[in-house]
């Protein structure tokens, strides 16, 4: 039985993580899987280290079956998720197996959740979802707030002060995979659009007025955030998924961050007006994409102008990306703590593929209760402490 299997191995990010792995960790015994023998056997010759090879169609379970009793965890980097990913989390879930992902398509988690959750809390299976910039910075970044604050939050808010890099293909082609069955299906509309759409029980959740407008621009001074005078933020792109995975983590860990939680995520803009006026173009421009991604004849020219699945930046380009996110929150006592997380190298690769590496070695180490988690529930402050340790930067201070 092999350590950890790597399936989507000869993709773009999945070649990624098993070289990271291959390079990083050479003690850990590796599997790489996918649909392809040959070109599988070719990574395999590229990257040396003798690892097993496993061949699995995403939609053959017996496949899926069998490569999943021959490992400890698997990391998934075959996306959409909506489309390739269910049958793969499923054999997770029945044989007990931990699982990790880069999902950030909520109605693809809200399926799993209502499908496996329960079953992988009986067989001890730990399927954590969105292990890479999407939504770690998030999610670990809330809890490591949370753990140095005085009480609840009364308010919380994550601010990018720093984002170098690009848009994977893979992440292109699920955000319109999204887009798109949002449109054809008013249940994954609504899932997209509540911001506890991935709560255990959405309708249990406190009512909190403007939380599911993810379009909003934001006056950080007035919001009292220290240091944010005549400072404006525009809307994240990737806060309509990374918000409900916080609040999905808020509810697991019984409320400990707020019972009625208001947490929004932005992206500095800058200050006084010119500030204000990018806040809104960004607004606008942001608005005009999802609109575009969402319209029947898009895809032919998106196809034509974005990375395509399986394409990324070279070594030298990926290493010249960098992101920082703050956040910050505001307790009943009037206190403001604020948590930075950073790191060197583009956020969609070269961070992401050592939080999703990093995630399944935390795992095959660390045992704890199955289900559908969170970055923040399923592998915790440990996790940021090992990911310290390979380049991130996190840390934390009362205002």
């Amino acid at each position: 039985m092999s350590d950890v299997t790597v399936y989507g191995a000869t993709g773009f990010v999945g070649r990624l993580v098993a070289a990271y792995l291959t390079e990083n960790h050479p003690d850990v015994s590796l599997t790489l899987a996918g649909r392809d023998r040959a070109r599988l056997e070719a990574v395999a010759a590229e990257l040396g280290g003798d690892p097993a090879i496993a061949v699995a169609d995403a939609f053959d379970r017996a496949a899926l079956d069998r490569m999943v009793a021959g490992t400890g965890v698997v990391i998934s980097t075959v996306g959409p998720y909506l489309r390739f990913g269910a049958d793969l989390v499923a054999a997770c879930a029945a044989a007990g197996r931990d699982y990790v992902d880069l999902c950030g398509e909520a109605p693809f988690v809200r399926r799993m959740i209502d499908a496996h959750h329960d079953e992988a809390a009986a067989s001890g299976a730990r399927i954590v979802h969105s292990c890479g910039f999407d939504s770690v910075p998030s999610d670990l970044g809330m809890l490591a707030n949370h753990h140095a604050a005085d009480g609840p939050f009364e308010r919380a808010v994550m601010v990018v002060h720093d984002l170098r890099g690009g848009l994977s293909g893979g992440t292109l082609a699920s955000m319109r995979g999204v887009v798109n069955a949002a449109r054809e299906d008013p249940e994954v509309a609504r899932v997209v659009g509540d911001a506890h759409g991935l709560c255990p029980d959405p309708g249990a959740e406190a009512d909190v007025p403007g939380l599911d407008d993810d379009s909003r621009v934001a006056d950080l001074g007035a919001r009292g955030i220290p240091g944010m005078a005549r400072a404006w933020a525009g809307p994240f792109f990737m806060a309509s998924y990374n918000t409900r995975v916080v609040h999905r983590s808020n509810a697991l860990l019984d409320h400990a961050y707020g019972a009625a939680l208001d947490y929004h995520e932005y992206i500095l803009t800058g200050r006084g007006l010119r500030g204000r006026v990018l806040a809104q173009v960004l607004r606008a421009v942001t608005g005009a994409a999802f609109a575009l991604a969402a319209g029947e004849g898009a895809a032919p020219l998106l196809d034509r102008v974005l990375p395509g699945p399986g394409e990324g930046p070279d070594a030298e380009e990926r290493a010249a990306g960098g992101f920082a996110v703050v956040h910050s929150g505001r307790t009943a006592s009037g206190a403001v703590y604020q948590t930075t997380v950073a790191a060197e190298g583009d956020p969609g690769y070269e961070v992401t593929v050592t939080m999703l590496a990093e995630a399944a070695l935390h795992l095959r180490e660390n045992p704890g209760d199955g289900g559908v988690l969170t970055p923040a529930t399923g592998l915790g402050l440990g996790y940021l402490e090992r990911l310290c340790g390979r380049g991130l930067r996190a840390y934390t201070r009362r205002c």
